[in-house]
C-alpha cells in the first residue's frame, strides 16, 4: 500500500511515538515523559535537517568571541583615597581664652555621607569646572575636555578654543560637553571604607589621562565641597571684615577731628564754641563702642568659619605605572557562547513551530475563513 505525500505531510516528522502501554493506563507523569521524549526526538530531526544553519550560527558566535578577545578594552585605573573631616567647635572650647569663650557658643556640625559626595561629584557644575581645567597631556597644554576628545573620539585639533561658562556654549558644543560628562560619570566611582575614608576610582583608556583627570577631580571636588559648605559663613565673614574697615576709618577720622577741635578751642571761653567738640567726642565714643562690637562679631565669624570648614586629608594618590584593567578572556568567551546558545534555542523553537504546529493552525484558519 502506497503512502500519499501531501504538501502538509512529512513521513519523517509526522510519525507518532510508540506507546509502550495504552494511553488510558499512563499516569500524568508518564504522559509528560512521553511528550518530552516525543518533542526531543523531533527536535533532533530538525537539527539534523538544518545542521548547516546551526553550525553557521555557532561559527559566527565563536568568531565574534575571538574578535572581542583580541580587541578587548584596556582601562587604566587611578585611585585616590582621602579622609573628609569636619571639626566640631566643642573641641576648640578648651583652647580658647575665657574672655572670648562666647565666640564659640554656637558650634556648627556637619553631616558627612557618601550620598552627598556622590551628588556633588556628578553635578554639572563640578564636571564643567573639571573639564575646562587646562592641563598638559602628551606634551600639549589644553583643556581637559579637548584631551578626552583626542583620545576617545580621534579629534586632531582642539574643539573648544575658549570657555566663558556653559551659557557661552552653542547647541553643538553643549552636546559634546554633555557626552563627555556622561563618559566621566560612568568612569568615576566613589566608595566609603569601614574606617570612614573615601576612595575615588577613575578608569580611562589612557594612562596619563587617567592620572591627571583623577588628580584634577579630587582638587575640584575638595574646592567645590568647601565652597558650598562654608558659603554662608564666608559671606558673613567678608561683610564683617568690610564693615570693620569702614568703622575703623570713621573712628580714626573722628578722633582726628576731636583733637583738631581741642587745638582750635583751647583759648575760647564761650560754651557755644565747645558744642561741635562735644558732639564729635560723642560720635567718637559711639564709633569706639561700635568698633569693639564689630571686632567681637568679626572674631566670632572667623572662628565659626574655621570651625565649619571641612578638612580634606589625602591618604594616597596615583603614581605611574597605573594598574591596567581588562575583561577576562574566559568571561568574554562564556558570555558570547551563552548568547549564541540562546539564539540557537530560539531558532530551534521557531523551526519546531513552523514545521509541527503552524500547518495545523493554518488549516484551522483556512476552514474558519471558508465557513465565514
Amino acid at each position: 500500500m502506497e503512502i500519499e505525500n501531501t504538501p502538509d505531510s512529512n513521513p519523517v516528522f509526522d510519525r507518532e511515538p510508540t506507546a509502550v502501554v495504552p494511553e488510558q493506563e499512563l499516569t500524568d507523569f508518564q504522559k509528560i515523559i512521553v511528550q518530552v521524549v516525543f518533542i526531543y526526538g523531533r527536535s533532533k530531526e530538525i537539527v539534523r535537517k538544518y545542521l548547516w544553519l546551526f553550525i553557521f550560527i555557532f561559527v559566527c558566535g565563536l568568531g565574534i568571541s575571538i574578535y572581542s578577545i583580541l580587541n578587548k578594552e584596556v582601562l587604566y585605573s587611578a585611585v585616590i583615597s582621602f579622609i573628609l573631616r569636619d571639626d566640631d567647635g566643642a573641641q576648640l572650647n578648651a583652647n580658647v581664652d575665657p574672655l572670648s569663650s562666647y565666640l564659640l557658643t554656637q558650634a556648627t556640625s556637619q553631616t558627612i555621607n557618601l550620598d552627598k559626595i556622590l551628588e556633588i561629584s556628578i553635578s554639572q557644575k563640578l564636571l564643567s569646572n573639571l573639564l575646562f581645567n587646562k592641563c598638559i597631556i602628551k606634551g600639549k597644554d589644553d583643556y581637559l575636555i579637548n584631551h578626552i576628545l583626542v583620545i576617545y573620539y580621534g579629534k586632531e585639533v582642539s574643539y573648544f578654543k575658549s570657555y566663558r561658562g556653559l551659557n557661552g556654549l552653542n547647541r553643538s558644543q553643549y552636546s559634546v560637553f554633555n557626552n563627555v560628562a556622561m563618559l566621566l560619570r560612568k568612569s568615576i566611582s566613589i566608595t566609603e571604607t569601614k574606617s570612614g575614608a573615601f576612595v575615588i576610582n577613575l578608569s580611562l583608556q589612557n594612562e596619563e589621562l587617567a592620572k591627571i583627570t583623577a588628580e584634577l577631580f579630587y582638587q575640584n571636588l575638595s574646592n567645590f565641597y568647601i565652597d558650598k559648605t562654608t558659603e554662608k559663613a564666608q559671606n558673613n565673614y567678608i561683610f564683617l571684615r568690610n564693615r570693620l574697615d569702614s568703622v575703623r576709618n570713621m573712628l580714626y577720622s573722628s578722633e582726628y577731628q576731636v583733637a583738631n577741635f581741642e587745638d582750635r578751642a583751647r583759648n575760647l571761653l564761650l560754651n557755644t564754641a565747645r558744642v561741635p567738640q562735644v558732639r564729635q567726642k560723642r560720635n567718637t565714643e559711639f564709633y569706639q563702642v561700635l568698633y569693639a562690637d564689630l571686632i567681637k562679631s568679626f572674631e566670632s565669624s572667623k572662628v565659626t568659619l574655621n570651625n565649619i570648614t571641612p578638612i580634606f586629608q589625602l591618604l594616597s594618590r596615583p603614581y605611574y605605572p597605573l594598574p591596567a584593567l581588562a575583561q577576562s578572556s574566559i568571561l568574554i568567551l562564556v558570555i558570547n557562547m551563552v548568547i549564541t546558545g540562546f539564539i540557537m534555542v530560539v531558532l530551534l523553537l521557531l523551526l519546531y513551530v513552523k514545521i509541527h504546529l503552524w500547518p495545523g493552525y493554518r488549516y484551522l484558519f483556512k476552514v474558519d475563513k471558508e465557513l465565514t
